[in-house]
């Protein structure tokens, strides 16, 4: 055993982050940790490395523990990744027996994770990595830690596996809420029908004697005391159901542009001949692109490479790029800076938005700021709460081509998938840089890649292989999820061959995310 936990109780002041009676992490156990944010997981890893101690119970660890932190260092010269791969590598040489990592692929390019991954891979103790990096997970774990609404909940197999077994208990839990449905249904049906039974007895027919009438009664008398039991018996009955929440069902979210910001060019901005230097380093020599009006379009390239520099040479309205009429430019980077402190949510929000209320209240719903946390304040926000509020700010703003920054740092993966929904319904242009490959595949209708000073891939849509790709895992999903739904109804022999497809199936849906 490596790590046991027993009657653990965590708080934020007076908030309950999390409890378990027992959790116990056997020694070379590889663990991604997963939950909203605000839920607990840098928490957890601060309780595991022994930095902070919880509020009920006792944490025992068998082995010496190093962590890998997410901090940057702004008074050195080496960049974010530098500085990633070197606490990477200080980790690794300590040679004690558990790892700690939270969010490690920040600030890390696609070879900068594929370093992390490879030293993972070699290390041979126990691992707890907190990331939103689903690709990462998918290679690096074989278990998922789950806290939700306070709960650790520990699954067996990596990132997919895990998605699967969740789907399946969502199912499970929409067939349960159907089934208590509909015996609610039945039971006041039957409780209507036993009432007017009841009413009816008590009066006598028409045309009948006093001392008929007198019998009439004595009997009805009996028979109503008796209805009025089977009502109540009944009403006892419903009272006693187990009560299954109703599962949440999804909003349509449609982020239109008003008119005054629709762009009738189809070219948004474009350059032919950019030049751009950083001090003595030359970033673009010579270099083309075009951002198409309403693309979507994912900015790639190693640290360095001048993703950013060329981000604020756009919003500078650089002599070298030509602009379409009307153009109206929004950026999201990290330091937040339209965001008011003191004001809500809901305030700020509004605040720049161009739409109705209601627009904001349905984007703000989505993007998992619900009933009273519309109106927190954003001094009491997480990073990643504080990453939603600025984005949904430029989402409903007067804005019409929206230039995003690594806009999956700090957010948790339930948040990056309402962020992947909300930009594919944004009707407006979006470039953006991100190193998370499943994020880009998600969102982007174009690829751009900064590479010997050139930006490659400007006028191409996804590749052919690219969409064969989309549509084979499309195909492959919808199939997952028909035997996941034929399973829950399967005899035992039946269900043996469901469940050597559904691996099949599983093992192909890999191969084409890795592939991809």
């Amino acid at each position: 055993m490596s790590i046991e936990l027993n009657n653990i109780v965590m708080s934020f002041g007076a908030r309950e982050l999390f409890s378990t009676e027992h959790l116990f992490i056997t020694a070379g156990s590889r663990i991604g940790i997963v939950g909203d944010n605000g839920s607990g997981k840098s928490t957890l890893l601060a309780l595991i490395e022994g930095k902070v101690t919880p509020d009920k119970g006792t944490i025992t660890r068998h082995e010496e523990v190093s962590m890998i932190r997410q901090l940057i260092d702004d008074t050195t010269t080496n960049s974010g990744g530098e500085q990633t791969k070197q606490r990477i590598r200080d980790a690794l040489s300590s040679n004690k027996g558990i790892l700690l990592a939270d969010e490690p692929t920040n600030h890390l390019d696609e070879k900068g994770i594929a370093f992390l991954e490879r030293k993972l891979a070699d290390y041979q103790g126990t691992l707890l990595v907190v990331s939103h990096n689903r690709s990462f997970l998918n290679e690096t774990v074989d278990n998922i830690l789950e806290i939700q609404q306070g709960k650790l909940t520990l699954f067996e197999g990596n990132y997919e596996a895990y998605l699967t077994q969740k789907e399946q208990l969502e199912r499970e839990q929409a067939r349960a809420y159907e089934k208590y449905q509909k015996e609610r249904q039945q039971i006041k049906k039957a409780m209507r029908a036993v009432s007017n039974q009841s009413d009816q007895t008590r009066k006598a027919p028409r045309r009948m004697g006093n001392s008929e009438a007198r019998l009439h009664k004595m009997g009805d008398q009996r028979a109503k005391k008796n209805l009025d039991n089977k009502v109540k018996a009944l009403n006892t009955r419903l009272g006693q159901l187990e009560k299954i929440e109703k599962p949440k069902t999804k909003k349509e979210l449609v982020i239109p542009l008003t008119t005054a910001q629709k762009i009738h060019r189809k070219v948004m901005i474009e350059a032919n001949h950019f030049n751009l230097s950083l001090g003595k380093k030359r970033l673009f020599s010579d270099a083309e692109f075009k951002l198409f009006t309403g693309s979507k379009t994912a900015l790639t390239g190693i640290n360095g490479s001048g993703k950013t520099s060329l981000f604020k040479e756009i919003i500078s309205k650089n002599a070298s790029i030509t602009y379409a009429h009307g153009v109206k430019i929004g950026y999201f980077s990290q330091t937040f800076e339209n965001l008011i402190n003191d004001q809500t949510v809901f305030e700020n929000v509004s605040r720049q938005s161009v739409h109705e209320e209601q627009r904001v209240r349905d984007l703000l719903a989505h993007m998992q700021f619900r009933g009273e946390s519309i109106f927190n304040e954003i001094a009491t926000l997480s990073g990643g709460e504080r990453s939603k509020v600025a984005i949904s700010q430029l989402l409903l703003g007067d804005y019409n081509l929206l230039l995003l920054d690594e806009p999956t740092n700090h957010l948790d993966i339930s948040s990056i998938n309402v962020l992947e929904e909300a930009l594919c319904a944004y009707q407006g242009t979006i470039l953006f840089i991100s190193h998370d490959q499943q994020f880009i595949g998600n969102v982007a209708t174009k690829k751009w890649k900064i590479e010997n000073k050139k930006v490659k891939g400007t006028q191409k849509q996804l590749t052919n292989s690219e969409n064969q790709k989309a549509q084979e895992k499309l195909v492959l999903e919808n199939r997952k999820t028909t035997l996941m739904s034929d399973l829950s109804f399967a005899d035992e022999h039946k269900k043996r061959v469901l469940e050597e497809e559904l691996q099949k199936v599983l093992l192909q849906l890999k191969q084409v995310t890795e592939s991809g």
